[in-house]
């Protein structure tokens, strides 16, 4: 039997979140969608999903459904129907720590204040996963927003992207979907030693 490893991307459903900061995870399964050539995806109690053949290798890309605060529930389903190691799962989200356009490849850690890679470490019971945190960082922006004293970092999340911001999407997408296939092809590690950078500036991030 092939080898299966499940992409799991996370972010909010409905057209209201599409263009979020928060849904950089969805983004990146649809880039992944597209070089798969996957026309649909089949729903399944509380996440979206599609299967396709890659090098002798199943991949299985993963959408929740279950809003982010719960991601955790859809990860947990999978993992309990469908024979996949949890090494073999890689989780892509926001990271609001990380600047705009930064890529992050562990292979395990603590949630970093993002609440579905947390409700995924509660559900799964553990922080052995690896994950791919793809930087939405931005001060200035961050800053003018919340100089309204009902704003906060929730609502930053939850904001759309500068037009600059918007013109390096996909850039960011289409290198988060290289290292997607650099983790299935060549492992953490040497994807971790390529990928761990600003991808707009080439410099290399620290691999913390």
């Amino acid at each position: 039997m092939s080898e299966v490893y499940c992409i799991v991307g996370l972010g909010n459903p409905g057209a209201k979140y599409h263009e979020t900061r928060h849904n950089i995870g969805f983004r990146v399964i649809d880039e992944l969608a597209e070089f798969f050539k996957i026309e649909s995806f089949e729903f399944e109690n509380e996440y979206l999903y599609a299967v396709s053949d890659y090098k002798e290798k199943q991949v299985v890309l993963l959408k929740p459904l279950t809003y982010m605060n719960s991601s955790g529930r859809a990860v947990r389903d999978f993992y309990e129907k469908y024979e996949v190691s949890a090494d073999k799962m890689l989780i892509v989200y926001d990271d609001v720590n990380i600047d705009f356009g930064t890529l992050r490849l562990r292979p395990s850690g603590s949630d970093g204040g993002q609440n579905g890679i947390k409700s995924i470490i509660y559900e799964m019971q553990t922080d052995e996963l690896p994950r791919l945190r793809v930087g939405i960082k931005n001060d200035a922006e961050f800053e003018k927003l919340s100089s309204d004293d009902d704003k906060g970092l929730a609502d930053f999340v939850l904001s759309g992207f500068t037009e600059n911001e918007f013109e390096a999407l996909d850039k960011i997408t289409e290198a988060a979907k290289d290292a997607v296939l650099s983790f299935i092809d060549s492992g953490i590690k040497e994807t971790m030693n390529s990928f761990n950078r600003n991808v707009l500036n080439n410099d290399k991030a620290d691999l913390g």
